[in-house]
């Protein structure tokens, strides 16, 4: 981050959007992978999810602000 600009998938975006704009709120991952994968055309593999959340806190360095909760979801939190 640091002022410069980072290129981000359209899945990572909708997730970035779903996560700030619920900012402290646990979504659960079907919540999250309804809402990003929504043509419901094709099955959605466990993992995409996963692999999302890891690419977008790997391109942002949020690793503290996207929250694993475990069993349950993610969350976004300031880092504060």
């Amino acid at each position: 981050m640091n002022g410069s600009d980072v290129e981000l998938s359209r899945t990572e975006q909708k997730l970035l959007y779903l996560l700030t704009s619920n900012s402290g709120i646990t979504l659960t991952r079907n919540q999250l992978t309804d809402r990003i994968w929504t043509d419901g055309s094709e099955f959605v593999d466990d993992n995409a999810l996963s692999v999302t959340v890891k690419r977008l806190r790997d391109k942002l360095h949020a690793q503290s602000c996207i929250r694993t909760v475990y069993g349950i979801g993610y969350r976004w939190e300031n880092g504060e």
